[in-house]
């Protein structure tokens, strides 16, 4: 056999018989002794061992659970293991088999297993395949060590399914995989691509704490039960379109770093991967909250987003989103949009115009990025600047002190210079009028102008100060009305 990692891995053919389990070598070797399956995995990884490098072995030897902990050299089995594995063979297929090449691909494919496999601790240095097998009776596999390919494409899966702190070093398949039982994969570490494509997950689902390296693709998967990807580690492109969450969606401190790293010329360069929530359907409630988006918005276009769905949005002590410089800025408007939505329909003001806040920003360097002109950005720029989009109460307050002054300053030097014209020359205290002439014009509807300041002294200013209370007065109203909006947002009963 070769280790070609695509073999075998064509479609099933549907009238196709499942053969036993008892008849192929590589599982009569990892079950030679039965019940014993501290003996069995001892001596799977010593004719495992074979193929390792002393590299290879140096590195699992400081792996969680260390797969080769208490084994020996294949030496000190073979002899034994080779005889036994004659007369096991003969007894459960029929004829002598010899043990396989383990430079091999195991080929474990189109079986049926008729009860519990058990590959805790096991050591695979070649590509595996388990490809549209049935496992009845589950399986474990806890702590298990993949060097290479490993696949579970078209296989069903019963009763038990347990993958915890297990290692994948290259590709991961699980492709359109039935999971029937409840399936763990907490801690489980994949350093390259895991695909679950159109895998159907008939229970509860755990990936707690894993770690995808590379891209982890759920498109078309199907969780009937509860799905947990609490504290999940996401290195690569996390790419969940079109699937359905029957029940509760976790992915609560989850980190969507979507950071590809890679070292080219002695630099470290980073390349931005997307999240992908595309036409994902979440059919009970979805918790998203301190869960860390470095890069990138997700991508919900065409989602559907339950009302019980949880987001968090940045403080003073951690960041959650992404800056500014985002590169698509139109898929972070749109995310921003549907997130706002979600969080108002709670009765989550603050949340949602942080999210609000972000989707002016982004419509404004949407417009920005379609050649849009300068005027057709001039109110983005305004309302940001003024306000902070409707949320700061500081920016608009000292907008009104900053105009209040420039009039100040302008009509004292007036008042309090030679050649005042009547009646401004009867003013005897011009830094009173001053102050109290630029207070009126930019609050014009207290009617401070027309007790204190009347039509005849208006009428008397020279022309340049004329305009200068008009546009006190014109510049005043939205900056009131800003100030009116952030101390609505500010105080607003929750």
């Amino acid at each position: 056999m070769s280790d070609e990692t695509n073999e075998g891995e064509g479609p099933a053919t549907p009238s196709r018989q499942l053969k036993h389990a008892d008849w192929n070598p590589w599982y009569v070797l990892m079950t030679l002794y039965g019940a014993d399956s501290h003996y069995n995995r001892k001596v799977w990884n010593a004719w495992a061992g074979q193929a390792l490098t002393e590299e290879e072995k140096k590195k699992l030897s400081v792996t969680p659970g260390d797969p080769l902990n208490e084994v020996g050299e294949w030496s000190e089995y073979k002899s034994e293991v080779e005889t036994f594995f004659a007369n096991e063979t003969k007894r459960r297929a029929g004829k002598e088999l010899r043990i396989p090449d383990p430079l091999q691909r195991v080929d474990l494919s189109g079986l049926l297993f008729d009860q519990i496999l058990d590959l805790m601790g096991l050591v695979f240095p070649r590509a595996v395949s388990f490809s549209g097998s049935d496992l009845r009776f589950g399986l474990w596999a806890n702590n298990a060590y993949f060097c290479k390919h490993a696949s579970w494409s078209r296989a069903s899966v019963e009763i038990q399914c347990i993958f915890d702190g297990a290692i994948f070093e290259s590709q991961a398949v699980f492709e359109t995989t039935n999971f029937v039982c409840d399936v763990e994969f907490d801690q489980v570490k994949f350093c390259s691509s895991a695909i679950f494509s159109n895998s159907k997950f008939g229970a509860k689902s755990s990936f707690s704490l894993a770690n995808f390296e590379r891209e982890a693709v759920f498109s078309g998967c199907v969780f009937s039960g509860v799905a947990s990807f609490r504290a999940v580690n996401f290195l690569g492109a996390a790419d969940f379109p079109t699937v359905t969450f029957e029940s509760r969606a976790d992915f609560g401190e989850a980190q969507f770093l979507s950071d590809a790293i890679s070292k080219r010329f002695g630099r470290r360069t980073s390349v931005s991967t997307p999240v992908r929530f595309v036409s994902t359907d979440f059919k009970g409630s979805t918790d998203f909250s301190n869960a860390r988006f470095s890069f990138c918005y997700p991508d919900f276009s065409g989602a559907v987003l339950h009302e019980k769905t949880s987001f968090t949005k940045d403080s003073f002590e951690k960041s959650f989103w992404p800056g500014q410089g985002v590169e698509d800025v139109e898929n972070a408007q749109k995310t921003c949009g549907a997130i706002r939505h979600v969080l108002s329909k709670q009765g989550l003001p603050e949340e949602a115009h942080f999210f609000f806040r972000r989707e002016m920003y982004f419509a404004e360097a949407v417009t920005k990025s379609q050649s849009g002109s300068f005027w057709q950005r001039l109110p983005y720029l305004l309302y940001r600047g003024l306000s902070d989009y409707g949320h700061s109460i500081a920016r608009p307050a000292l907008w009104l002190a900053g105009l209040w002054a420039f009039g100040f300053v302008a009509f004292w030097g007036f008042f309090a210079g030679c050649c005042v014209p009547a009646p401004l020359a009867e003013v005897t205290r011009p830094m009173g009028a001053a102050m109290g002439l630029s207070f009126s014009n930019l609050f014009p509807l207290f009617g401070f102008g027309r007790v204190f300041f009347g039509a005849e002294f208006m009428a008397s200013l020279p022309p340049v100060l004329k305009l200068l209370a008009g546009f006190q007065t014109v510049a005043s109203l939205p900056l009131l009305f800003f100030l009116g909006l952030g101390l609505r947002q500010r105080f607003r009963l929750r």
